[in-house]
């Protein structure tokens, strides 16, 4: 069993906050510092992405008509024996506001992101800002579920 670097979960930490800073600023293609290029991911609303590409789309063509504010609460960050890969879960809740004739409403998502990452060779000693990390992290597979909505769904749809 590999030992596990402390300063890995910080760096795992910062990936999964990367995503959600991503969405808020409509900064799509820093996704590329979420994912791998080959990403594996299952959302509600499209549960058959197979590479980065499919994500930043999706979610791009998701989030189009609403501004959001996504927070992250509960997480479990779990090593697997060789220290190179990790399964991390982390609870969410996204609130979505409505923009043009749906200003004023809101859609609230809960829900949890169940990622597992990989750790790949910091490149020219780029450590995502984490120095002292093994590498980098990204997210290699990601299946994302709904606990609850609550709110307007014609906000997604509309503008």
């Amino acid at each position: 069993m590999s030992e596990v670097n402390p300063l890995d979960v910080l760096a795992i930490k910062n990936v999964v906050s990367r995503y959600c800073q991503a969405l808020d600023l409509k900064d799509y293609d820093s996704l590329g510092k979420v994912f791998t290029s080959d990403v594996d991911a299952s959302y509600p609303f499209n549960n058959a992405l197979a590479s980065l590409d499919e994500v930043k789309e999706a979610i791009q063509n998701r989030l189009g008509p609403v501004r959001t504010h996504h927070n992250l609460t509960t997480q479990t960050i779990t090593f697997r024996s060789d220290a190179q890969t990790a399964r991390v879960v982390t609870y969410f809740q996204g609130v979505h506001f409505g923009q043009g004739p749906h200003e004023g409403k809101m859609l609230c998502a809960y829900g949890k992101y169940v990622d597992d990452l990989v750790l790949l060779e910091a490149k020219n000693g780029d450590f995502d800002g984490v120095r002292g990390a093994s590498g980098i992290w990204r997210i290699k597979d990601r299946t994302v579920s709904f606990t609850q909505r609550i709110g307007d769904e014609k906000i997604m749809e509309e503008h």
